[in-house]
């Protein structure tokens, strides 16, 4: 399977390890599918005193009791593991032996879905998380940069894995950017550890 380190000229290489191939077109296009049908919603977020529908759908799968929170005022509860991402999450496992215990789903149904400059470092997930990303459907720029430097812009591929490592969360900021281009929808599958006690 390739593996590509990713870095920027004149910068050290990114903490993240971007695999292209990590799904067959085959697997892609059949997880696709079935992620079509997950339990999507669309969440409310307050940012500077305003109340606003964040801007994509969501959705949240795993471990009984690993509740998750972002920003104060976001909450998510998870449904129980489909089969199919029960089984693309010990895949993931089996190649970086990084353990997941939920799956936050993020729907980008056009070019005006997005999310802007973060870093996932809720306390839910413990210090220095590992977080892994399966893409699928259309292609949408991906940004990320140290915290006080230059963005590196590239786009992941339908059925491919980014892997951000132990250290990026408090190092890196990433984004999805809203495009004026023509884009059909874009499925991200975010798996993550929770400290929450295994039931």
């Amino acid at each position: 399977m390739q593996q590509l380190n990713l870095f920027a000229e004149s910068t050290p290489v990114l903490p993240i390890t971007y695999y292209p191939d990590f799904l067959s077109l085959e697997q892609a296009n059949s997880l696709y599918q079935h992620c079509l049908k997950l339990e999507w919603q669309q969440n409310q977020i307050r940012i500077a005193g305003k109340t606003m529908p964040v801007p994509r759908l969501e959705c949240i799968y795993g471990d009984a009791g690993c509740d998750y929170l972002y920003s104060k005022c976001v909450f998510l509860k998870p449904v129980t593991w489909t089969d199919n991402l029960a089984k693309l999450r010990d895949s993931i496992t089996k190649l970086t032996s990084y353990k997941f215990r939920i799956v936050i789903g993020n729907q980008y149904r056009s070019g005006t879905d997005s999310i802007g400059w973060h870093s996932d470092n809720e306390p839910s997930m413990g210090f220095n998380p590992v977080i892994a990303s399966v893409s699928l459907g259309s292609c949408r720029k991906f940004q990320i940069k140290p915290r006080n430097g230059k963005p590196t812009d590239f786009w992941l591929e339908h059925g491919s894995l980014l892997v951000m490592h132990p250290g990026c969360q408090s190092t890196h900021l990433h984004q999805v950017p809203k495009t004026n281009k023509v884009v059909s929808t874009r499925i991200n599958l975010t798996f993550r550890p929770h400290t929450a006690r295994s039931r």
